[in-house]
């Protein structure tokens, strides 16, 4: 115990900013945001070091202790919303099919019997008539569904 109050005693203030980077790649490990609320509070504690204050072990531990307890009861509620809407603003990122729907695209050869090509960006892509109309190359069709390869179309009209 002797040995742990003198550590505690002459720790510089830089200790709490690598216990603050320890605590945060774990915190990117797990993406759950427990571990980003100590995170913060060593950071604040390092500061805090620095004064004259700061220099007790016990103010510093006493610091620690409530910002972490503050910061997870009162920051979850501005946090979390945040990330969700961050979230909601990308669903579609991992879902290159979903990213199409809606696009315009040209055809690029004559539909027969509701199926052919169009381009989409620089892309060509096997498409097939939502409703088995065939349509002209050149004609502009909006995409309204994928199923792997293949896109669904209608007409642009």
């Amino acid at each position: 115990m002797q040995a742990l109050i003198e550590f505690l005693t002459t720790m510089p203030f830089w200790y709490w900013w690598v216990f603050a980077a320890l605590l945060l790649v774990i915190e990117l490990s797990t993406g759950s945001t427990y571990f980003l609320w100590p995170a913060i509070a060593a950071v604040i504690v390092g500061l805090f070091s620095l004064s004259p204050v700061g220099a007790f072990w016990q103010m510093q531990l006493l610091l620690f202790a409530a910002t972490t307890v503050g910061l997870s009861f009162f920051a979850p509620p501005y946090v979390k919303p945040w990330l969700q809407r961050s979230q909601a603003d990308h669903q579609m990122l991992n879902d290159r099919g979903a990213q199409k729907i809606g696009r315009r695209a040209s055809v690029d050869e004559d539909f027969v019997d509701g199926a052919g090509k169009v381009r989409l960006g620089d892309t060509l892509w096997l498409a097939e008539s939502e409703d088995g109309e065939n349509f002209a190359a050149g004609v502009s069709v909006v995409v309204t569904r994928v199923d792997g390869v293949k896109l669904f179309v209608r007409g642009a009209g």
